[in-house]
């Protein structure tokens, strides 16, 4: 008997014991405080197995196994039981929450907290935040689309201005233009074949009749080019009276019933 007592005599002088244990629940977090006879300055040991957390607490005694249940989402109990060299505190969970230990700053207490996992909230986050990309993209889309029909219209309004052009029915078959040269962005010289007769005309800001030949008096393009250079293209573009302008088929053939 006397050699009992001097064993649990012997105990603080070889570990730190804990004297008081506490548990304190929330719906987001779990704290277990403990209180030792001594400074605890031992290390703090963890481990994850299937469904539970275990803890080992180097150079801590407990005189007997103590438990505690639970009514958290985050764990549903605490066992506390002597180990070789220690003790084991071991949390029996639902999910897998994270676990931050404190000591104090005079080493007497020690606080074990588990608190509720987030990873359903970053998954949310994350949702949101592709969401939130998503939205961004298409606002980006539709102003490029909104640009690109605002600049397609600018370029129409500002472009050049379209020159007046011979309106030709389909059906004169016997209305044909041989040969044509451009002068300008505005300008164009043709040769116009109707009816027997070939016609050299300037087209654009102002038709002007430049003369008339026998049909095949032209045969080239040379030839086209030299019947273009005896004209006076510079007094040829300025306006003419009213009756030397035509711009229809109608006045081709009203100009076709003179003489050459």
């Amino acid at each position: 008997m006397k050699k009992i007592w001097l064993l649990f005599l012997a105990i603080p002088l070889l570990a730190t014991m804990i004297l008081n244990l506490n548990v304190k629940e929330s719906p987001q977090r779990i704290d277990l405080f403990i209180n030792f006879d001594v400074p605890f300055s031992g290390k703090i040991v963890q481990k994850r197995e299937k469904g539970k957390i275990i803890l080992f607490l180097q150079d801590v005694k407990i005189l007997a196994p103590w438990e505690k249940k639970l009514s958290s989402s985050i764990a549903y109990q605490v066992a506390i039981k002597p180990a070789a060299k220690g003790t084991s505190i071991i949390i029996y969970t639902t999910a897998s929450p994270k676990l931050y230990a404190a000591k104090s700053k005079d080493g007497f207490s020690l606080k074990i907290s588990l608190l509720k996992s987030l990873a359903k909230s970053a998954q949310t986050s994350r949702s949101i935040d592709w969401i939130t990309w998503l939205k961004w993209i298409g606002i980006a889309l539709g102003t490029i689309i909104v640009l690109l029909i605002l600049a397609k219209l600018l370029s129409k309004l500002s472009g050049p201005r379209k020159s007046k052009r011979i309106i030709v029915p389909h059906d004169e078959s016997d209305f044909r233009i041989v040969f044509e040269k451009p002068l300008d962005e505005k300008n164009k010289i043709a040769l116009i074949s109707f009816k027997g007769i070939d016609y050299l005309v300037l087209i654009g800001s102002t038709n002007v009749l430049l003369g008339k030949y026998e049909e095949g008096a032209l045969q080239s393009y040379e030839d086209f080019e030299k019947a273009i250079d005896n004209q006076d293209l510079a007094k040829a573009v300025e306006p003419k009276p009213q009756e030397e302008i035509f711009t229809t088929i109608e006045e081709y053939k009203r100009k076709a019933s003179g003489n050459l």
